[in-house]
């Protein structure tokens, strides 16, 4: 989206998977996480169902593709724990391209009604698509995102 709002005439369809920078995250997945952290394989099979979503399975294996690739991810991954900057209202103005945001309805991370309710605000050409029993964490959306960008 950066890249996007700096440089909009060298895109020509945008697709965002649960976005940062449009609202705040939620502070409580942040004390969460670090509540979680100190509990080793267990708590982090914790942070990584918050991330997932509806998840009821109680092993790592049993997580699916998705969680196994965060995890993985994690492995060697430090994510970003200070918060996100919001993008200016003025950058958003430059979203004049086609766009599609995937938001799940479960997503613990960032708050998709007000990430919604801002992109709504800025970019006239954006499909919204609230994903149910979702996640911060997307996956087998390739049939939806392909259908958009062709």
């Amino acid at each position: 989206m950066s890249f996007a709002t700096t440089y909009p005439d060298k895109v020509d369809k945008l697709v965002l998977l649960c976005p940062g920078g449009l609202a705040h995250e939620k502070a409580s997945f942040l004390w969460k996480a670090i509540f979680f952290s100190l509990l080793g394989k267990w708590g982090q099979l914790q942070t990584l169902k918050l991330v997932g979503g509806k998840i009821s399975s109680s092993s790592l294996s049993g997580l699916g593709d998705g969680l196994t690739f965060a995890s993985l991810t994690f492995k060697y991954f430090k994510p970003r724990t200070a918060k996100m900057p919001l993008f200016s209202d003025q950058s958003l103005h430059q979203l004049t391209m086609p766009i599609l945001m995937l938001f799940g309805d479960s997503d613990q991370l960032i708050p998709a009604s007000k990430s919604i309710k801002r992109l709504k605000q800025f970019a006239q050409r954006a499909r919204i698509e609230l994903l149910p029993d979702t996640g911060h964490l997307i996956v087998n959306q390739t049939d939806r995102i392909l259908k958009f960008l062709v």
